[in-house]
């Protein structure tokens, strides 16, 4: 009788709490777009589409999102090939190494890095230790900083679809290409790559989208130019209280991500799936 119970309602628990834990604030925010001030309609948005620094933001967060989808979908690959080509003990290690960062609180691993990188920071110190500068580089407040916090975050997202896919490759083609003539990297590229490439390409979907909404990491470690459009939607409700503002930047943000999501997704399967 209670297996048949779970059976029927399914996943609309869950489905209820994501309603309102996520969707109802969300859609609250949103909806201060056109109801702050009073009357306000669509001007919210017409003021903040004309408004450059908007842009500037905005751009800057594709930006960083962009760098750091290419450095995790290059990294991350490789990695998932070195598990996938490891034995069972080295494989657990690597597995161990590429969830570490998902197991330790993002905030944490940001500070971690501000640490890491600071003037007096471990990186600096090896550098002067080892004679290869004479001062200490300046790396925090900087683009790199902050694609190396990003980086280090969100290789999982890239490292565990692309091992899956690795783990779903029949071996065999392999020898059947190397049984042709094929040379080892020629193999790797004309048949192993392309048949693995679809597990990265919803890594670099996936961490795309997700790093157009960070804002922890960019504002420990990156400088006022490296800023996302998220720092702005909060400057924008604890310093000038425009609600309006914040919602109509939060509602366009939102269906960019959205837009690109589904743009991604129609790609993946047109690409892989037909």
């Amino acid at each position: 009788m209670g297996s048949r119970f779970f059976q029927a309602i399914g996943v609309w628990p869950l489905l209820a709490a994501l309603a309102i834990l996520f969707f109802l604030p969300a859609a609250v925010i949103i909806a201060n777009s056109v109801t702050e001030p009073p009357g306000a309609g669509l001007s919210n948005f017409r003021r903040v589409l004309a408004d450059p620094t908007f842009f500037r933001f905005a751009m800057n967060t594709v930006k960083i999102a962009i760098i750091v989808s290419i450095f995790t979908g290059v990294i991350g690959y490789f990695y998932a090939y070195a598990m996938y080509r490891a034995g069972p003990a080295l494989r657990a290690f690597l597995l161990t190494c590429a969830l570490l960062p998902l197991w330790t609180s993002l905030l944490v691993r940001s500070f971690a890095w501000s640490v890491i990188l600071r003037d007096t920071g471990i990186v600096n110190w090896l550098l002067i230790s080892a004679g290869v500068v004479d001062h200490p580089i300046g790396m925090m407040r900087t683009l790199f900083a902050v694609t190396i916090g990003m980086i280090q975050i969100l290789l999982p997202f890239t490292i565990l679809p692309a091992y899956t896919s690795m783990r779903r490759f029949d071996s065999n083609l392999i020898a059947a290409a190397r049984s042709l003539g094929a040379s080892p990297r020629r193999a790797f590229w004309q048949v192993f790559f392309p048949s693995t490439q679809v597990g990265l390409a919803a890594g670099l979907v996936l961490v795309f989208v997700l790093s157009l909404g960070y804002y922890i990491t960019p504002v420990l470690l990156g400088g006022p130019s490296d800023q996302p459009v998220a720092v702005l939607i909060t400057a924008q409700i604890t310093s000038q209280l425009d609600w309006g503002a914040a919602g109509a930047m939060s509602a366009i943000v939102t269906a960019a991500v959205l837009l690109m999501l589904a743009v991604g997704w129609n790609a993946l399967k047109k690409i892989f799936l037909v």
